[in-house]
């Protein structure tokens, strides 16, 4: 706490204290009407500057008394020190009613004007007379989140028309700090738990207010029924499990068998929570080599939507490389899981071509996801379900493993004992075939070798004729051939051109030693060689004369 801020008894100006420090005194000295008490030593601020002190050093974790925040809120009126006074004046038990219009009896012929502060003052009374005790209103929630973390939370209550985004009419909301520390944590802790967020209906038993520093119209909330706003988010999610009922999407998913094993597993959750942590953890413990794709989304949240929307459309581009899609987050309150109850998320959900697993809350939680997707509550139990299913399909696969080599040593013993019985009579009919093959073959061997010596016999015989009648024609044929041979001998020795020559004739060749046969051949000055019976000339033609010429 860097220092307080409290009312004065007067009630007309905040006392701020705190140690020294030039930034906050920088601060300080910036806020209209500041002025410091030395005596004191605490700096005064006029009370109607509430609002401004609050937003200028709450950042500063200063410590704000109760009547300065019912100032604030506009609950506590600041307080005058010319009505003060007036007061004082007035008899005792009876109010000074200040006039809207007319005249000032102190001033005579002056019209009397309202400050802006009497005027929110007396619409405040007027207000406040009018709802006197606290009512019921219910409204949809606006801006509740931008007021995380603060004290206190100033948002909006909205109504809006069935099926329209637009509000037709909203009211500021004031839930302080006293009344926040008292209700929120019993609405979070009731058996179903519900956290106030943008975009859920509540009904609210609250105070109908104005603040007066602002003239802001506002209710200050004092309860919540958990049970209107739980039953509205039952309505909605029985209405969107009523649509896909009608469109035969309610148990598409769900009825879509697990891969067996499914080891590649597509995964959608926020990276930071502890829900991934510990789904991942247990997918390492399990021993089983499980291959996990994580496409980050918003978890809960106005992201939620369309970042679950883009992840489910990404795993279903792709659904040929995955086994089962997993989505998952740690727990949370009715209203957190809220924001899976859409209807564009548990059509894309119902319509997906992957097994989708879902571990989005508790035992006692159920969105539309868990009644049309396979539903394992906690990210751990999806972890536990896939390890359990691998392990369940390797013990399978192990027992299968076994009843087969079991079948397979059986009927192996079986078709040795076929092929020794079948070896056995093979033998014993190769025996008998081959001795009667063997009877068979000397048979033909002796039956072979009486045919052979008869037909050596007759070949013989045949040959022996066969050779004298070759005698007789080689014979006849070596005759014929010596007459023929004698015939030859004499017509060669008859043309034989020595004795030609020895006859008077003369044999004439030209230069190359061809016989020359007529003179037709030869030319002048042609070189003769003339053969005579006693020897050879050489002669030259020196004309040639034939007898057609």
């Amino acid at each position: 706490m860097s220092g307080s801020v409290e009312l004065d008894p007067g009630g007309s100006h905040l006392l701020i204290r705190f140690p020294y420090r030039e930034d906050l005194v920088a601060l300080v000295k910036d806020l209209p009407g500041r002025r410091w008490d030395p005596r004191a030593k605490t700096w005064r601020i006029p009370a109607e500057k509430a609002e401004l002190v609050y937003t200028t050093l709450s950042r500063h974790l200063f410590e704000f008394a109760p009547e300065v925040m019912s100032i604030v809120a506009g609950t506590l009126a600041v307080v005058s020190k010319d009505v003060n006074k007036d007061e004082a004046a007035a008899p005792s038990g009876k109010q000074r009613t200040l006039p809207l219009t007319g005249e000032d009896p102190a001033a005579a012929g002056e019209p009397q004007a309202l400050t802006i502060e009497q005027l929110n003052t007396a619409v405040r009374d007027g207000l406040r007379s009018r709802f006197p005790e606290a009512i019921w209103v219910v409204g949809e929630i606006v801006d509740f989140d931008k007021s995380a973390g603060r004290q206190h939370r100033f948002f909006a209550l909205v109504d809006k028309a069935e099926g329209q985004a637009r509000a037709q009419a909203t009211v500021e909301v004031a839930l302080f700090a006293g009344t926040a520390e008292r209700l929120l944590p019993r609405l979070a802790g009731g058996e179903q738990p519900l956290t106030l967020r943008d975009g859920i209906q509540i009904r609210a038993l609250v105070k109908v207010d104005l603040y007066v520093a602002s003239g802001r119209f506002q209710v200050v909330i004092s309860d919540i029924d958990p049970s209107f706003t739980l039953g509205k988010l039952a309505l909605s999610r029985e209405q969107i499990l009523a649509e896909l009922a009608a469109k035969g999407l309610a148990e598409r998913n769900r009825a879509r068998g697990f891969p067996v094993p499914a080891l590649r597993v597509g995964l959608l959750t926020s990276p930071d929570s502890d829900g991934c942590t510990d789904f991942v953890r247990h997918l390492q413990e399990s021993g089983v080599g499980f291959e996990v794709t994580l496409v980050p989304i918003k978890v809960q949240g106005a992201e939620l939507k369309p970042t679950l929307l883009a992840g489910l459309r990404w795993f279903a581009q792709r659904a040929d490389d995955f086994d089962v899609l997993c989505i998952v987050r740690g727990g949370g309150s009715r209203t957190d899981l809220a924001w899976f109850d859409d209807r564009d998320v548990a059509i894309a959900v119902a319509q997906h071509p992957l097994k989708i697993v879902v571990g989005i809350g508790h035992q006692r939680d159920q969105s539309v996801l868990d009644a049309i997707a396979h539903s394992a509550k906690t990210p751990t139990a999806v972890a536990e379900l896939l390890a359990a299913m691998a392990h369940e399909a390797r013990s399978d696969l192990t027992e299968r493993a076994r009843q087969l080599q079991h079948f397979v040593e059986q009927l192996l013993g079986e078709r040795r004992a076929e092929l020794a019985d079948t070896a056995y009579e093979l033998r014993r009919g190769t025996d008998r075939r081959l001795g009667h093959e063997r009877a068979l073959l000397a048979r033909t061997a002796a039956g072979l070798q009486a045919a052979t010596r008869l037909c050596l016999s007759q070949a013989g015989a045949q040959l022996r004729a066969t050779a004298v009648q070759l005698g007789h024609a080689s014979r006849r044929r070596l005759d014929h051939a010596a007459a023929r041979l004698e015939q030859n001998a004499t017509r060669q020795r008859l043309l034989d051109p020595g004795r030609v020559l020895q006859r008077g004739y003369a044999l004439v060749r030209d230069g190359d030693g061809a016989v020359v046969p007529d003179a037709a051949r030869l030319s002048s000055g042609a070189a003769l060689a003339i053969h005579f019976r006693d020897g050879r000339v050489t002669a030259h033609v020196d004309d040639v004369h034939t007898e057609s010429s």
